[in-house]
Formats: structure tokens, C-alpha cells, sequence
């Protein structure tokens, strides 16, 4: 038998698949995907295999960490190219100007002679994300209109470890580049998270009673992250 957890600690949410079946001891692995796999046997109760992950937090988020830089480097290259979770064909096409757009699970690259295809996709990805994020971000601080929340200053960087960061002070979020990557619903909900931190600059009960409140999906959305 097995069960989607998402177990609150202290800095973020970890979601893990707990598998039930007749063995000795509580087991953990993390596949190549980044999911966290839980085997315990079934007398066992909830709360100290929750415990057990909860001691095991460091370990977990060292490992996926290393996944999650080695998925920034698989999610393009001149072959295809990952965007909110679909996978687009690359196509080349060498001619007067530098550009990117994409349509019909296809997305054209256009290179200009000498261009770098890493530059030019650096650059367009940048774009892309700010114009993208942008948008969410006004949609989910309309969502929580009810806080009066200023629009917030966004910044686009790559992150290691961290799908976004935000200062309240000075009401900047930033944001993970590779989350162009992943679906739009998880960005939603990491954008939402940040936001959240404006009104509660923990991961409280009651933080995470606020997103639940706007966004009652929020644990299905963060397993899209794989």
C-alpha cells in the first residue's frame, strides 16, 4: 500500500511517498526523480515515521539538492528544451537576428552568425520567466487582497537549493529560474508561498493556514516538483 505524506518542517514542506509493507525497520530512499520513498511496516504509527523523516531532513535536502543541479543541466539542450513542464523540440535556424519564440510543441531558435545558443537562451528564459512570474504575482496578490499587500520587487536568479527567497523588509521576492521548467501550478503555489511570508515571515501553523486558506491544492502542487 502506498500514500502521498507532505510533512511540515521547520524551513519547507517534504512531501514523501510511504509505502507499507511487512519489514523490520523504517527505510528511506530518494530516486533518481527526487522522490522521497518511506517503507514502514504497517503497526507502525504515523507519527514516528514522521519523526524519522523529521531527524532525516538534512540528509534529504543535501541529496536533493545534488538532484535538483543536475536537472537545471537536463532541462535543455539543442535537442529539446523542458518549458512548464512540457517538452518542446528545439529547432535551429541560423539567420540575421537572435531570437526565441516557441508554438505547436516546437521551440525555434534563431541564431544569428557567431551567437551563442547558451547566451541567447539564458537571455530568453530571463524574459520569459520575469514577464511569467510577473503576472502570477499580481494574480496571487490579488488572491490575497485581504492583507492589502504591496506589489512586490522580483528578481530572477539561479538557486542551488531554494525555488524562491523574499525579504519583507523590502518587499522583493526572488525566484528560481529553473521553475520555468516545472508547471505553472507549482509556481503558482512557490510564488503564493513567498507572498505569504509578507503576512507571516515563518513557516508557522498558522503560515501554512493561510495558504491552505487561498490555496486549498497547495499540497498537490508541490509534488509536481517531482
Amino acid at each position: 500500500m502506498t500514500d502521498k505524506k507532505v510533512l511540515q518542517c521547520k524551513n519547507s514542506p517534504i512531501t514523501y511517498t510511504l509505502l507499507t509493507k511487512q519489514v523490520k525497520h523504517i527505510n528511506m530512499r530518494i530516486q533518481p526523480s527526487g522522490e522521497i520513498v518511506v517503507s514502514a511496516n504497517p503497526f507502525v504509527p504515523q507519527k514516528k515515521i514522521d519523526e524519522f523523516v523529521n531527524q532525516k531532513i538534512s540528509w534529504i535536502l543535501k541529496h536533493q539538492k545534488e538532484l535538483m543541479e543536475r536537472r537545471a543541466v537536463l532541462t535543455y539542450t539543442k535537442e529539446y528544451f523542458v518549458l512548464f513542464g512540457r517538452t518542446l523540440k528545439v529547432k535551429l535556424i541560423m539567420g540575421k537576428y537572435s531570437r526565441v519564440h516557441y508554438g505547436n510543441d516546437i521551440l525555434y531558435v534563431h541564431l544569428k552568425e557567431e551567437a551563442s545558443f547558451e547566451s541567447v537562451m539564458e537571455r530568453f528564459m530571463r524574459k520569459l520567466c520575469m514577464d511569467v512570474f510577473t503576472d502570477i504575482a499580481g494574480l496571487m496578490q490579488k488572491r490575497l487582497q485581504d492583507y492589502s499587500l504591496p506589489t512586490p520587487v522580483l528578481k530572477i536568479r539561479k538557486m542551488k537549493s531554494r525555488w524562491g527567497s523574499c525579504i519583507p523588509a523590502k518587499q522583493q521576492i526572488t525566484l528560481n529560474q529553473n521553475l520555468i521548467h516545472y508547471p505553472i501550478e507549482f509556481a503558482e503555489y512557490v510564488i503564493l508561498h513567498e507572498l505569504v511570508h509578507f503576512i507571516q515571515p515563518n513557516h508557522s501553523k498558522a503560515f501554512y493556514q493561510i495558504i491552505e486558506y487561498y490555496m486549498p491544492d497547495y499540497k498537490e502542487r508541490i509534488k509536481l516538483a517531482g
